[in-house]
């Protein structure tokens, strides 16, 4: 790789991050999310709007702009000025990249994380409470808030998620396991319209955190009026509908009318379908199938809730392209060609390149990741096999392949400005593990095959293979999903494999796309596996290398995770004594609202972790970038990049705008009304 692509930030440029777990809030939270001024851009304290927004409600096709907006909708500080209305974002994704679109336009729950990623603060709600036993958490609505079809958003809309997907059996595919506590555990209760309580039978010292991911979008993601025809416990006339959509029952009538997966993060693809973002999907975006077309479109939401200072309803930009790419090669070509207006996810690491920001007309933003690692590889250790789960299992065979492989090879080789490390917390967080983050990284071919032997694999084949307990060669498969969007894994995984492949183990290589890999990893059906590296700066809500309570992460041990989930399932198996100690001190960290207690509890399953050593680590990340053109503005020069973040959405590209250098920076082209 060209070496001008090795770049990276200082120490000390870093914002402040969520190192810590976040304790709930003791008392209600203002709606703003950071100190705003009074506003004061209209003499006349009015309202303003896009003048499209304005024709329509001119010609009686859109009710006016204070019968759209909230009584108090949230005030946004834009990032550096008042933008101006108009324009088309253009971004790229390969196939429908639901993730994607989640961050860009539908990051929209009842609370989210602010910019600097310290504290959770209210969003869709305009304030909340936490009682201090963390059991009962109260949220504030915003009055005459609506969804993107008109319709009053409310309390009822989050009763009917409790009462007609939580407590379905039918429907828990839609529940994401950290929510899915069991029938007596929650109760959500609506006080009036505008408030409503969540009731947890045992605390819930996360729920908070959790509820400001991309996890914790349900409460605002299923529209009452809207999904309540596709119910049996709501519709008397369910058959009648069945019948007519041709399908078996209202199981299937439910799924196919909200067309959401829990890994799609509850992001329907259905343009009719009422949402709370700032843009809509457009018909034809999607086919009945949910196949998208070349280009996904999305347009302003008339009845998006959120202002800037000057009283201007957001969003200011009007539309949204997504180009559907055949493949992450695709990328390249199109940034060159300037088709990206601004983009960080799946954006290749050449992009970066002097020559081709000249080419494309484009400058960059920087991005810090939250990831601990830029690959660790996890193996199987609740594989059905039972010889391939002894070996997995085995700390020495471990350690042998960890002093196999040559980072400092590898680095070189990506063009990568980065420090060979484990995967562990990152330094600077409170959970920093000096010896977890550095232990068994020299690479020592003789030290790795004295550790190998020493796990009892010393005998070998006629081409010098080592055999395992059961007198065969020990052989096994990388499982890798396409793309890796926090990076590419292929140099690493060819080199990895020669490395081993010296020290005498046999590692095949499987690609596979990332539903399928998904699919692999939530049935055990996988021997080792390779991910990006979580929980450096957010091990508390992402600890999957260090205790295997993460759905469809916890790649060290599947059946582990589905053990804390529910022990009495078919599909789970009681951990070994330490990692079923590590699964009881973080239901302790979940279980307590004291931050102090959360942090030490955690930094006792850190210390555990290194102790067993179960994922291997390859280099920490380098500060990767995304593409920005200059006439789209109100982008942050530094930017955090994580799922659990989840970046752009605390950002609110809803305040993004465009604007060609050199226009007039008052003329907003908004209509007083």
């Amino acid at each position: 790789m060209n070496p001008k692509l090795i770049s990276l930030v200082s120490a000390g440029v870093l914002l402040p991050l969520m190192f810590a777990a976040c304790g709930p809030e003791k008392k209600p939270v203002e709606a703003q999310p950071e100190p705003a001024s009074p506003p004061s851009l209209s003499s006349s304290g009015v309202y303003r709007e896009a003048a499209q927004l304005a024709g329509w409600v001119a010609a009686g096709r859109l009710p006016g702009i204070e019968q759209r907006l909230p009584m108090n909708p949230m005030l946004i500080q834009p990032e550096k000025r008042i933008g101006v209305y108009g324009g088309t974002w253009h971004l790229a994704m390969v196939g429908t990249d639901l993730l994607l679109m989640r961050r860009v336009m539908g990051s929209e729950g009842l609370v989210c994380w602010d910019k600097a990623w310290t504290r959770v603060i209210p969003n869709v709600a305009q304030s909340f409470e936490a009682s201090p036993d963390a059991r009962t958490f109260t949220f504030n609505l915003r009055e005459g808030m609506k969804w993107s079809d008109g319709h009053p958003f409310t309390a009822n809309d989050i009763v009917f998620w409790f009462e007609a997907i939580y407590l379905k059996d039918e429907l828990h595919y839609l529940l994401d396991p950290w929510i899915n506590l069991g029938k007596g555990a929650l109760k959500v209760e609506k006080r009036d319209d505008y408030t409503v309580v969540f009731h947890f039978a045992q605390p819930q010292g996360l729920f908070l955190q959790h509820l400001a991911t991309l996890r914790g979008i349900f409460p605002t993601s299923y529209p009452r009026h809207y999904l309540a025809q596709f119910h049996e416990d709501y519709n008397p006339d369910i058959d009648k509908l069945i019948a007519k959509e041709g399908v078996k029952d209202w199981v299937e009538l439910f799924k196919k009318k909200t067309r959401q997966e829990r890994n799609g993060n509850h992001f329907s693809t259905i343009p009719e379908f009422p949402v709370l973002y700032a843009w809509m999907l457009e018909p034809g975006s999607f086919d009945a199938d949910g196949k998208p077309a070349p280009v996904v479109t999305a347009v302003r939401n008339p009845f998006y809730w959120k202002i800037d200072p000057e009283y201007h309803q957001l969003p200011y930009i009007d539309r949204l392209e997504f180009k559907v790419l055949g493949s992450p090669a695709d990328f390249l070509p199109l940034i060159q060609a300037g088709g990206i207006d601004m983009q960080d996810r799946s954006i290749p690491v050449e992009a970066a390149l002097p020559e081709n920001q000249a080419k494309g007309g484009y400058g960059l933003y920087k991005l810090v990741s939250s990831f601990s690692n830029y690959m660790a590889i996890s193996f199987n250790e609740t594989h059905v096999d039972p010889v391939k789960r002894q070996i997995f299992r085995n700390k020495d065979f471990r350690i042998g392949l960890s002093h196999a492989i040559n980072r400092e090879a590898i680095i070189r080789a990506a063009g990568l400005d980065a420090e060979p490390a484990q995967a562990a917390p990152l330094p600077g967080t409170p959970f920093y593990n000096e010896r977890m983050a550095t232990q068994y990284l020299e690479y020592d071919v003789k030290l790795a095959n004295e550790y190998l032997d020493r796990a009892g694999y010393s005998r070998r084949d006629a081409d010098g293979f080592r055999l395992g307990p059961d007198g065969r060669r020990i052989r096994f498969t990388l499982l890798v999903q396409t793309p890796v969007y926090a990076g590419e894994f292929h140099i690493h995984q060819s080199m990895i494999q020669t490395d081993w492949k010296a020290v005498g183990i046999d590692m095949a290589i499987e690609t596979a796309p990332r539903a399928v890999a998904q699919n692999r990893w939530d049935n055990n059906d996988y021997d080792v596996t390779a991910f990006t590296g979580a929980g450096g700066y957010d091990a508390v809500i992402s600890p999957r290398h260090y205790v295997p309570v993460e759905s469809s992460y916890s790649h060290q041990g599947m059946l582990w995770f589905n053990w804390y989930n529910d022990p009495h399932s078919p599909q789970a198996e009681e951990p070994p004594a330490p990692v079923k100690e590590a699964i009881a001190l973080y239901r302790q960290v979940n279980q307590t609202a004291d931050p102090e207690r959360q942090n030490a509890l955690m930094s006792r399953i850190i210390a555990m972790a290194a102790d067993q050593f179960h994922v291997i680590g390859i280099h920490r990340m380098p500060v990767s970038y995304g593409v920005l053109k200059s006439d789209f503005h109100n982008v942050p020069a530094l930017m955090f990049s994580s799922a659990n973040y989840p970046h752009p959405g605390p950002t609110n590209p809803c305040q993004y705008f465009i604007q060609s250098p050199g226009s007039p920076p008052e003329t907003n082209g908004g209509v007083e009304r």
